[in-house]
């Protein structure tokens, strides 16, 4: 009777697996106002595509205080880090604009079966890999960002680049 209860277990662990979803890291987003980060995932199907109605995980890291425990962007976080979405039917990749990083038009797609940000790095297209965040605190304690810096690796050579852009 154990060895049926275990074989059931395990076969019922083994499907709901396969149909589960699985994330994959695509880039993080740190800060100057603390060690807590930013994390952006892309959620693959069960067959390693991408989901198309739930594309991104976005997600705090607290390491400031919790030891990296994972907590939910607030809908006030989502005003700074939150983001669009929209698959585009002609490449069959997906258009991804940070609220943070408005400017800098990224494409999420898979490359080599592996979800990926690209965008242009010193005109450059490079996967992203990190985007870090200098802030001062400004008026009611609303950080006013000073400068945002790109970081990731070309994606014909996968030679890093880094590109500091300036706020005004």
């Amino acid at each position: 009777m154990k060895k049926i209860f275990t074989l059931c277990f395990l076969f019922l662990f083994y499907v709901v697996s396969l149909y589960a979803d699985k994330t994959s890291n695509l880039f993080v987003i740190e800060r100057s106002k603390n060690a807590n980060i930013v994390k952006y995932d892309a959620i693959l199907t069960n067959t390693g595509k991408i989901n198309e109605k739930n594309p991104i995980d976005a997600y705090w890291l607290l390491y400031a205080k919790k030891n990296g425990e994972r907590e939910e962007l607030s809908s006030f976080d989502k005003k700074a880090y939150g983001f669009k979405i929209t698959y585009n039917k002609e490449n069959g990749k997906y258009d991804f604009v940070l609220k943070a990083v408005k400017d800098k038009p990224m494409i999420l797609g898979l490359y080599n079966n592996v979800p990926k940000t690209v965008i242009k790095i010193n005109n450059t297209d490079c996967f992203l890999e990190k985007v870090y965040i200098e802030s001062k605190d400004g008026a009611l304690g609303i950080p006013k960002v000073s400068y945002y810096e790109l970081f990731g690796k070309e994606v014909s050579t996968g030679k890093a680049q880094q590109q500091k852009i300036l706020v005004k």
